[in-house]
């Protein structure tokens, strides 16, 4: 028997997915191997889940799958560090004396291809990630367990400390690197033009001190922006500008980007950051986000050419800048569009490659209203004919600005969309019964709201068959909402054909999604023991369509019983077609590839007898509808013109 696995690797985190040819009953879990290819030191990966249910919470450090072996079939590796080169290997494990595990030893995988760590994707393009969960085990070790309202505002009192622990984790890469952008900028003497839409971080406003008059900044409208960043960097010899769409001291419409543009001493653009990431300590720690570099001159300038028609607009959303807005400049596989713009021009290109998704789509959206973005995807999910896998936050506020709900759902291919909200997070809304006994207890939404901080997805990105030469990344500060679109300032960028940053942004999503549907299956009256069980990944369970997208292999549409969340047996048993295509690419593993071309040939072929016979059906009904309505109408139009005969006739005879 052979186990076959694939690493994906982003800055932050590596992705590991294998598959069994076949599985074998006694198997119970997988213990998972890392091996630094530099050192050779090899590494048995730790679980933070106990062996046995019921158990209670293991050390921080976790426990070796040698001793708790994942019950699963897909890890992400968070212990990995940035640039390292590393390989993994997996063995199955079963079952040994008083409560251990030993394991096959004739299910030895190979080692993967060695996956580095890395936000560099290639092609001068650069993607980074925060942390910024704080309804996460990980908050709850920082605190040590400590969840009361006083120990929460100790913590977010903490995270504008530039030396607090959690902080640099839970601000990860994308602190770092924009620091690192402005900090390489300013060591060769460039110039920054800065379009922030909000900004109270004292370490950003610092990092930008030192440029002088090198730098230029442009604030939006964000209500969380402090009153002296502007006399401070003023101060420091930076030009700042304002910028309020709503003329009247809102945030909405909202002037709503967050990019830098590094030019040359000479004033030519060389390169720009951007993402969803505001420069606040929020937006840093408590927001899911992403920033994005860009080295290339033609997109840079774009950028640099914006800010320019940005200042000179003043509060106002003139129809030049409308139009100009409409037009994308591209430049090798970068398109960047910005917002406002008139019919949503830069919604119809994002439509296509959604339309066009032959594999996957996952994405994230905050505040999306009636995007037709969002409702693309949606239906995407319901024809279930690729994965599919989402999440979308919302938020609700008073009329005096405070957050009053916290809210979303997870999307899931096939199954209908779940909703969280505030009594998702542990412990609240989650029974005894379904709580798990080995989770440490979680700051909840409520809490966090009161702390006056806002616990969201606020990262904006759609990824489109990301292992594939045509896969694509659509990210930037937009929402994808209508509103944005019609009139907020936004930019958004389209990547085509980067399978690293596609796959990168892809494994962002997931963790994000795996968060959140988790909680929500628990707060839905999931069993946190089904998590013990390896039945949901073998053939016809209901990880198995997750699982076949992470090995790339054919992802045929599969019917699912109502609900969606984290449950691994909720989906019903795979069509025959591309399920047949499957195991007989299993019996043979060197024929995986041909097994492959049969199983999308075999489903394209199914599909295209189905509608065939559907059309033949519906034709033949339409005839046969016809031919009765006809007959029916037959009597009445012979009546008709009796009728009228008669009429004639009358009339006729009393003319004489």
């Amino acid at each position: 028997m052979t186990i076959n696995v694939k690493a994906y690797a982003n800055a932050d985190d590596i992705l590991i997915a294998w598959q069994p040819d076949t599985w074998s009953n006694d198997w119970v879990g997988f213990q998972l191997e890392r091996r630094n290819n530099i050192t050779q030191q090899t590494t048995v990966l730790s679980n933070r889940i106990p062996p046995k249910p019921g158990e209670k919470p293991v050390a921080d450090a976790g426990i070796s799958s040698t001793q708790s072996p994942f019950r699963r079939c897909i890890w992400t590796d968070h212990s990995v560090i940035d640039t390292e080169n590393v390989s993994y290997r997996v063995t199955a494990m079963k079952n040994g004396a008083n409560g251990t595990f030993t394991p096959d030893p004739a299910s030895v995988s190979a080692w993967t291809a060695p996956t580095v760590a890395s936000g560099d994707t290639g092609g001068g393009l650069s993607a980074y990630f925060n942390r910024g969960t704080l309804m996460s085990q990980i908050v709850s070790r920082f605190v040590h367990g400590d969840t009361s309202d006083a120990s929460l505002r100790n913590f977010v009192n903490g995270l504008s400390d530039p030396a607090n622990q959690a902080r640099r984790y839970l601000s990860g890469d994308a602190l770092h690197e924009i620091l690192a952008f402005l900090h390489d900028a300013d060591l060769r003497g460039s110039q920054v033009h800065a379009a922030i839409y909000e900004m109270n971080d004292e370490e950003l406003v610092g990092a930008l001190k030192p440029f002088g008059s090198r730098g230029n900044v442009l604030l939006g409208n964000g209500s969380a922006t402090k009153p002296n960043i502007a006399g401070e960097l003023s101060g420091a010899g930076l030009t700042v500008k304002h910028r309020d769409l709503s003329n009247a001291g809102r945030s909405s419409p909202s002037v709503h980007n967050k990019f830098v543009v590094e030019s040359d001493a000479h004033g030519n653009a060389i390169r720009v950051l951007t993402g969803s990431t505001n420069w606040t300590t929020t937006g840093l720690c408590t927001q899911l986000n992403n920033v994005l570099i860009i080295e290339n001159a033609a997109i840079a300038k774009r950028y640099l050419d914006q800010w320019g028609k940005l200042v000179a607009a003043g509060n106002a959303m003139p129809p030049a800048l409308k139009a100009s807005n409409s037009t994308p400049t591209s430049d090798s596989n970068i398109s960047v569009y910005f917002a406002a713009t008139n019919g949503e021009a830069e919604f119809k290109p994002v439509l296509d490659l959604i339309k066009n998704a032959k594999d996957g789509a996952l994405f994230l959206m905050f505040m999306p209203g009636q995007s037709p973005l969002l409702s693309a995807l949606l239906d995407r999910a319901q024809q279930n004919d690729v994965y599919v896998r989402g999440v979308v936050s919302t938020m609700m506020a008073s009329k005096n600005g405070d957050i009053v709900s916290v809210g979303g759902q997870v999307v899931k291919s096939g199954a209908p969309a779940q909703s969280f909200h505030d009594d998702v997070q542990l412990p609240h809304g989650v029974n005894a019964t379904n709580e798990p006994s080995w989770a440490d207890v979680e700051f909840s939404v409520s809490q966090i709201r009161s702390a006056g901080m806002i616990a969201i997805v606020h990262s904006k990105t759609i990824v489109i068959d990301p292992f594939s030469d045509n896969c694509a990344v659509i990210t930037g500060s937009h929402n994808f909402s209508v509103a944005a679109s019609e009139k907020n300032d936004e930019n958004l960028v389209i990547i085509r054909g980067n399978k690293k940053l596609a796959q990168a942004y892809a494994l962002h999503i997931n963790g994000v999604y795996d968060h959140y549907s988790w909680r929500g299956y628990l707060g839905s009256g999931g069993n946190a023991d089904q998590i013990y069980s390896l039945d949901g990944w073998k053939p016809g369970g209901g990880k198995e369509q997750e699982l076949d997208f992470w090995m790339e292999e054919p992802v045929p549409p599969r019917p699912t019983r109502a609900g969606g969340g984290g449950g691994g047996g909720m989906v019903q048993q795979a069509g025959s077609a591309g399920g047949a295509a499957k195991k007989a690419a299993k019996k043979a593993p060197k024929k995986v590839a041909a097994a492959k071309r049969t199983a999308k040939a075999s489903v394209k072929k199914s599909a295209k007898k189905s509608a065939k016979k559907s059309a033949k059906k519906s034709a033949k009904k339409s005839v046969k509808k016809s031919a009765k309505k006809a007959k029916a109408k037959k009597p009445a139009k012979a009546k008709t013109a009796k009728k009228a005969k008669a009429r004639k006739a009358k009339a006729r005879k009393s003319k004489r």
